[in-house]
């Protein structure tokens, strides 16, 4: 017998090999379905995922909540907006694409820059951060947008109030969400709510400040925004501050103390036309000024390029010369405020720097690169103020954060 064979015993009947070898294919056949349903379960998991985070946004019949335990600030600081009557843009696919096929065959209005209103009123179209599409619902925000402004506002939060700096972000509204009549009456048919209102809804626990109420109240007496600018008037920024103000005073004791200067009426001066170039003229001056009881505090200004000034009381500090730092003395409160704004903020300066003994103002730049947006916490680290203001122009909830 060769050295190489087995014995008769030890060896395998090749019937035996036969029945094994389709084993290895059947175990890649199992091993390959096992791998197509998963594959399937995860990417329906991910389809499914993707769809919801697609979907808009909802918002409820009110769209301010009412104070809680699940609230960040009381009522006083966000009383109730009712809601359009129609939300076209946040239901179905059929209501959106009615709405929008509405919007499509007024393109002819909205071939400018700007959009021509009621009663001579004029807003920017959507070449200003969607302004219109805003104004109507049309630009929502998504699950996941909505998502992603929650996270950057309570990470915001959170980390101011590891170092116990209160935040109180004051989302300053539109023109149109003031004077939503004014809206043309076309576009009135398809109006719903926009992503303030959802934010508003669906995240109660961020400290957001809503100004709508009171501006609309204001509004039935003295004007708070002009025919022919985006921006509120020096009034409106004054009816701004005195209910920002009472909800500081009503919300941070520490910080308390905060009004606005007393009036005692409203002049109306030439306007501040921002359509002018485009053709657009004044029938007559309507941006609205606070009478002030009393004269108003100088502030000593120290603007970008270390330039120092006393300016009156009355001055706005310009969105231009941010960064800035303002001193009053004698001021309202011995408080200090770090203003984080845009050009809103021109007008709101005004009673906001008679209120603080000291502010430090910085551009938030959330309508730029992520690279120009300042580090709030760290500025808050070296300044130690005693409260940080975040405005925000409500038409900027546009550029939502990245994730």
């Amino acid at each position: 017998m060769s050295l190489r064979e087995l014995p008769p015993r030890q060896r395998l009947d090749p019937r035996h090999w036969r029945r094994w070898r389709y084993v290895p294919l059947v175990v890649l056949v199992v091993i390959a379905l096992i791998a197509a349903v998963v594959g399937n379960v995860v990417a329906h998991r991910q389809d499914a995922a993707a769809a919801k985070a697609a979907r808009p946004a909802p918002v409820s019949s009110s769209v301010s909540k009412s104070t809680g335990e699940s609230s960040a600030l009381p009522t006083l600081c966000h009383r109730s907006i009712k809601a359009p009557a129609q939300q076209p843009w946040l239901g179905t696919p059929d209501a959106r694409a009615r709405a929008e096929a509405v919007w499509t065959a007024h393109q002819p209005d909205l071939t400018q820059p700007y959009v021509a209103e009621k009663d001579g009123w004029y807003d920017w179209g959507d070449v200003q951060a969607a302004n219109f599409s805003q104004a109507l619902g049309r630009r929502y925000l998504t699950t996941a947008e909505a998502t992603r402004w929650h996270d950057h506002f309570a990470a915001l939060r959170d980390s101011l109030s590891a170092l116990k700096i209160p935040l109180v972000i004051v989302i300053t509204p539109a023109k149109w969400d003031v004077y939503p009549e004014k809206l043309p009456d076309w576009a009135q048919a398809i109006r719903g709510s926009g992503p303030l209102d959802q934010l508003l809804a669906g995240y109660p626990d961020l400290p957001i400040v809503d100004l709508r109420n009171p501006l609309r109240k204001a509004s039935e007496e003295h004007q708070t925004y002009s025919k022919t600018n985006s921006h509120w008037t020096d009034y409106g920024a004054w009816v701004g501050w005195k209910s920002i103000a009472a909800c500081i005073d009503a919300t941070l004791p520490a910080t308390g103390g905060l009004s606005a200067p007393t009036i005692d009426g409203v002049s109306v001066t030439a306007d501040h036309n921002e359509f002018a170039p485009y053709g657009i003229a004044d029938a007559a001056p309507n941006w609205t000024v606070p009478d002030y009881a009393t004269p108003l505090r100088p502030v000593v200004v120290t603007d970008h390029t270390g330039a120092m000034s006393t300016v009156s009381g009355d001055t706005p500090t310009d969105l231009l010369s941010l960064p800035a730092e303002t001193r009053t003395e004698s001021s309202q409160t011995d408080h200090t405020a770090l203003f984080v704004r845009d050009s809103y903020g021109n007008a709101l300066s005004i009673p906001l720097q008679q209120s603080f003994a000291q502010t430090w103002q910085v551009r938030h730049n959330l309508d730029s690169t992520p690279d120009t947006q300042p580090d709030i916490p760290a500025l808050a680290r070296e300044y130690h103020p005693d409260v940080v203001i975040l405005q925000i122009t409500e038409r900027h909830l546009n550029f939502v954060p990245a994730s």
